[in-house]
């Protein structure tokens, strides 16, 4: 009973939602700044917008890098040069001059790769890493906490990025958003995040799993990651997570400016996305409950069903408002959030167990990277030719299909397969 009332997991779980809620928060706020940041610097919004993919190919390049990082370093120091990287990445947009000059666009785009570090060594992966390391027991239920972070963390410092607009300029809300950065996460690195081995306790449940204590570390159960990538089940689960995730950020990118062109104003499709986005962090709060009373496959089933019905009624938006349709939309989008933010690493725990949660899903991430990179272009294709309509619709089907192989990789999971014999 002692050891239950000083178990110190819960506030490292309090510690991982804080490096998520800022790092991906703040990496969050680009759209707000980019039109600033294209008027000031002389570059049009397609030069700018390329720090995007700058980002996206970052964060393939390091989501391996960090894990790696992790395994030699700690969390704690992971996370801490995260937070270092997510405040250099904002005052590097600073650095931009007026005159369409060479440097400025170089330090757009190094803040882009900045961001890449931030999002890789503080956010899911890693995360995810820490709340396996201090979670058998509740272990779902707390990733699905933690993970919210992501929702509320881009909700509110989008919401305040925008109110340091109306009072100083772009370089004036950046330089305040790095110092609530740095406050913000080395409060939640330094002082809250802690490891099992290092506060001499073991993981919740861990003796209801059965587990040996060897080496100061539990032997959780699960699959090595090799034999994990071995199997077919990694790959198709990968093929899934480039599909599904490829449609939720399309959503996240583009219902903004597809509301717009549905008769909203900027400043009424931005008030809905932050409505969206607070929804969506809600959603997630309950994610880690479901998912520890439903089946994977279920719970994989439900937020896939509900990207598409959301795709299929943007397709139906015209150039009138319809408020009815939208508030629709704004709820069924909400709950299909977790494509993003939580499928990958709910999916891989589920599908290969804990033993090495964090590196099969660090791999994952590479595939959810893939997709993050396909839909704008793809996006954009259909906005030369036939429209939002089209391009929602077959988002919709990437959604479908991407559901399809989750299912069938969960089938062929050797440790599902294995975990159920021996019940």
């Amino acid at each position: 009973m002692e050891e239950k009332k000083n178990f110190y997991g819960y506030k490292a779980a309090v510690g991982a939602f804080l490096i998520i809620f800022v790092n991906l928060g703040v990496c969050s706020t680009l759209g707000v700044f980019m039109s600033s940041l294209a008027e000031y610097s002389g570059w049009d919004l397609g030069m700018v917008g390329l720090i995007g993919t700058v980002n996206t190919i970052g964060n393939v390049i390091l989501s391996l890098a960090a894990i790696k990082a992790m395994e030699k370093i700690g969390t704690k120091k992971t996370m801490i040069l995260s937070i270092i990287a997510c405040a250099l990445h904002v005052n590097f947009y600073c650095f931009a001059t007026p005159g369409k000059n060479i440097p400025s666009l170089a330090c757009m785009y190094i803040a882009g790769f900045l961001a890449s570090f931030a999002i890789t060594f503080g956010t899911h992966a890693v995360c995810g890493s820490l709340i396996a390391q201090w979670f058998v027991d509740k272990r779902e239920q707390i990733t699905g906490i933690v993970f919210s972070g992501a929702g509320f963390g881009a909700a509110i410092w989008v919401f305040l990025a925008g109110q340091l607009f109306r009072v100083t300029d772009y370089k004036g809300s950046y330089r305040i958003i790095s110092i609530l950065t740095l406050i913000i996460g080395l409060f939640a690195a330094l002082i809250l995040v802690k490891e099992p081995e290092k506060m001499g306790q073991k993981p919740l449940g861990w003796e209801k799993a059965g587990q040996e204590q060897t080496g100061g570390k539990a032997d959780l159960p699960g699959m090595d990651k090799k034999s994990a990538m071995r199997s077919p089940s990694f790959w198709i689960l990968a093929a899934a997570l480039l599909c599904v995730c490829s449609a939720g950020s399309a959503f996240m990118a583009y219902a903004p400016a597809s509301w717009q062109a549905a008769g909203w104003t900027s400043s009424q499709a931005a008030n809905w996305d932050a409505l969206y986005l607070v929804l969506s962090g809600l959603v997630l709060l309950g994610v880690g409950k479901v998912t520890a009373k439903v089946k994977p496959q279920v719970f994989a089933a439900i937020v896939c069903i509900a990207y598409i019905i959301c795709a299929v009624m943007m397709s139906q938006l015209g150039t009138t408002p319809q408020t009815g349709l939208l508030v629709m939309i704004v709820l069924f989008g909400a709950l299909a959030y977790p494509l993003s933010a939580s499928i990958p690493g709910l999916m891989g725990q589920s599908i290969f167990g804990l033993k090495d949660a964090a590196a099969i899903s660090a791999a994952l991430m590479t595939a959810v990277y893939c997709g993050q990179a396909l839909y704008a272009p793809i996006m954009a294709a259909f906005l030369a030719g036939p429209g939002f309509g089209a391009g929602w619709l077959f988002f919709a089907g990437a959604a479908t299909l991407g559901m399809i192989l989750i299912l069938i990789s969960i089938a062929a999971s050797p440790y599902r397969r294995e975990a159920g014999q021996k019940q």
